[in-house]
């Protein structure tokens, strides 16, 4: 069965405590999770080197794998790539002995976006993985810039993969069954929630439990191998935690999983 991380944000909406953030890895900690899903933007920038310092051992001793979220996009708007703040971000993560970096698109410019920078970034930071995902906005949420991305990227070797979130195609209007098709071979992380629209308002829920929930095709399409993070609210919550991630398991054994075609 698949790891599954529980992000941050799926626990807390606003800046957190140092309290608010043990009070977190201790849940997630008792919980059927392997990881946790750090959100920089959750913490306060004044401690967040301290804060990050702190809780490693605490996580370490918990037996939780981490991921280092942050809004920083990789591209600047200018088509360079954020070099400092990237820089900054991997730096961080290794404060915590995160895993895997989680970092927005932002504006790459097919012929113009250098990868060199990017290239010795991450040459110079061998033990973390980085992982684009598709957010929410108009750079970094169409299909057409992410695929021109991660086509360049593949083509010269660059060692970077995708957060496939699954909710977040409808902010751009994008179709995610098209756009999983393009993007399969670059899946490294799987975000699971479900996104609602009303009067013109998005809005996360928690995962449907209907056996035709739209939910369950792409995580019975992605291996198991792949990790899982279910980012809708757990209402800081052991049970409702334990809840989906028993429903999240319980999908992946169906005997109707199958690939996309």
């Amino acid at each position: 069965m698949s790891e599954i991380y529980i992000p941050l944000n799926s626990l807390f909406a606003e800046k957190i405590t140092m309290k608010d953030l043990l009070q977190a890895i201790s849940i997630v900690g008792k919980s059927k999770a392997s990881g946790i899903e750090i959100r920089r933007e959750l913490l306060k920038e004044k401690e967040l080197l301290s804060i990050l310092q702190n809780i490693q051992p605490i996580l370490h001793k918990a037996n939780l794998a981490t991921v280092y979220s942050a809004p920083v996009p990789v591209w600047n708007s200018t088509g360079s790539v954020n070099e400092q703040a990237l820089q900054t971000i991997f730096e961080e993560s290794n404060c915590i002995s995160a895993k895997w970096v989680k970092l927005p698109l932002g504006h790459y410019i097919e012929d113009k976006s250098d990868f060199q920078s990017l290239w010795q970034i991450l040459k110079n930071h061998p033990n973390v993985t980085l992982l684009v995902e598709n957010d929410q906005t108009l750079e970094g949420g169409k299909i057409q810039p992410l695929a021109s991305f991660f086509e360049n990227a593949s083509k010269i070797d660059i060692p970077v993969s995708m957060t496939f979130d699954i909710g977040n195609w409808a902010f751009q209007n994008e179709d995610a069954y098209e756009a999983f098709q393009i993007f399969q071979p670059y899946i490294f992380y799987l975000h699971l929630k479900h996104v609602c629209k009303e009067n013109n308002h998005f809005f996360t829920v928690s995962l449907p439990i209907e056996q035709d929930a739209y939910w369950r095709q792409f995580d019975q399409w992605i291996p198991a191998s792949i990790p899982r993070a279910l980012e809708f609210s757990l209402e800081r919550s052991l049970e409702e935690m334990n809840k989906y991630i028993d429903i999240v398991q319980t999908n992946q054994r169906r005997e109707n999983s199958h690939a996309i075609n």
